[in-house]
């Protein structure tokens, strides 16, 4: 598994077609499946990753062509939700995607799955899960950072 299937620079799949990931390489024969579909304006970046990984001798098969469904979006449903956790029955859960909603959901739908503890944090939280879980509010600086000639800057 890899990141990138939506031709995003420096993530995973890219650095693979481009023979500069620091960890693994593709080679002629090997295959690649694209279970997302695209973004919309993110077409033309995929394209030209999977003409590189095709130019490689990479197979490459996507969501639209693949005989079976393979689509996944990175946004699980809940009852993927609850049988990985069924799976893998951690201790704690930590939701950390979306928005306060969201993640109020997903500590919910942990717990009622048999997950004993979950912490939901908002940004700026340290979460803590040893020796004894949980969280510090508002310990991190948040915000948004830009670049202003070649130095890195706050953007209020």
């Amino acid at each position: 598994m890899a990141t990138g299937s939506q031709g995003e620079p420096r993530t995973a799949l890219r650095r693979l077609a481009m023979g500069s990931h620091p960890d693994f390489e593709l080679e002629a024969g090997d295959t690649v499946i694209f279970s997302a579909r695209a973004i919309p304006g993110n077409e033309e970046a995929i394209e030209a990753l999977i003409d590189r990984l095709r130019a490689m001798g990479v197979t490459v098969i996507t969501a639209e062509q693949s005989a079976v469904p393979i689509h996944a979006s990175g946004h699980p449903a809940q009852e993927e939700l609850q049988a990985m956790y069924q799976w893998v029955r951690p201790k704690i859960a930590i939701p950390v995607h979306g928005e306060g909603e969201h993640m109020d959901a997903h500590a919910q739908l942990a717990k009622g799955v048999g997950v004993s503890k979950t912490l939901v944090g908002r940004n700026g939280d340290l979460f803590m899960i040893r020796p004894v879980p949980g969280m510090r509010r508002q310990i991190a600086e948040t915000g948004r950072l830009g670049w202003d000639k070649q130095e890195l800057v706050r953007v209020e």
